[in-house]
């Protein structure tokens, strides 16, 4: 599990930090201050570090003892890796997410389950991670499942072969683009390809069966399509499984895992969401 736990000091030195911008909303200069301010301490800085590793190690990175209500105190604690952004996420750095039925053209929004997928495949370049802050959980249901990239590509080698998997990685597959720095219209992207020494994926199943139909793909891009639809449904041991608690937060690679969610049971639940880009893409860094 990769499990990281804020001790009571650790609070206290967010409280701290986030005691510079009272009074201030949360903005551009703000999120500036507060991320300066936690980089002089060393005690932030060393779980900074943590966190990196936990993420390109394993995914994602889990926070237990977390301030999730506390709005300055979480920028904070997020900024020691990441920029968060607004844009793409309801236009505010914490988008509420709780079970309400008149959201139901939103999976995220139900009590239903939401299968495997990355986040933001409507920008060219989508966001680096996704955050969820447990404000409170269902009484059942509702764990988060991540599965790494590079373990998906392991799997459809298995099942497809080099051919399946080099076909996922071509620049053919149909999104939506909804990028108010690109434009708007059709944007097609590889799937699932080498970043670096990384295997990173853009994924929505819903959206890839909507728009393929549409598009004239030969049938190596069709086959490989049908070969990670299958990976994903049943991704046995790759998976890992993660119930929040009350005051957890979970970090997730965007673009290096996939997450879902299982059905929710009964009990209010409230996730805060936040979405952005890693420090050292500062191309990307868009509030």
């Amino acid at each position: 599990m990769s499990e990281i736990c804020l001790r009571g000091a650790d609070r206290r030195e967010l409280s701290e930090v986030a005691s510079v911008v009272i009074g201030w909303s949360l903005d551009g200069p703000s999120v500036e201050a507060l991320r300066d301010r936690a980089r002089k301490s060393e005690s932030l800085q060393s779980i900074g570090r943590a966190v990196r590793h936990r993420l390109r190690e394993d995914g994602y990175a889990l926070l237990r003892n977390v301030p999730c209500s506390e709005d300055a105190e979480l920028v904070a604690l997020i900024g020691l890796v990441a920029v968060p952004s607004a844009l793409g996420n309801g236009d505010t750095l914490f988008f509420d997410i709780s079970p309400d039925s008149s959201r139901s053209e939103d999976v995220s929004g139900t009590k239903a389950e939401f299968p495997l997928h990355t986040d933001s495949t409507f920008f060219a370049i989508p966001h680096d991670f996704l955050g969820l802050a447990c404000v409170r959980n269902s009484d059942s249901g509702g764990e988060s499942i991540i599965v790494r990239a590079a373990d998906v590509a392991e799997r459809v080698r298995a099942v497809g072969g080099d051919e399946v998997l080099a076909a996922l990685g071509d620049q053919v597959y149909p999104f939506y683009l909804r990028d108010p720095l690109f434009g708007h219209g059709i944007q097609l992207v590889p799937i699932l390809h080498r970043d670096g020494d990384e295997w990173s994926i853009r994924y929505r199943r819903d959206i890839l069966t909507a728009l393929a139909e549409r598009f004239d793909l030969d049938d190596i891009h069709r086959r490989a399509l049908t070969v990670l639809h299958e990976v994903l449904a049943d991704p046995g041991s790759f998976a890992v499984q993660v119930r929040l608690e009350t005051d957890e937060l979970i970090l997730i690679d965007n673009h290096h895992a996939l997450h879902a969610r299982t059905a929710l049971g009964p009990g209010e639940r409230r996730l805060r969401r936040v979405k952005g880009y890693f420090l050292e893409n500062s191309a990307r860094r868009v509030l």
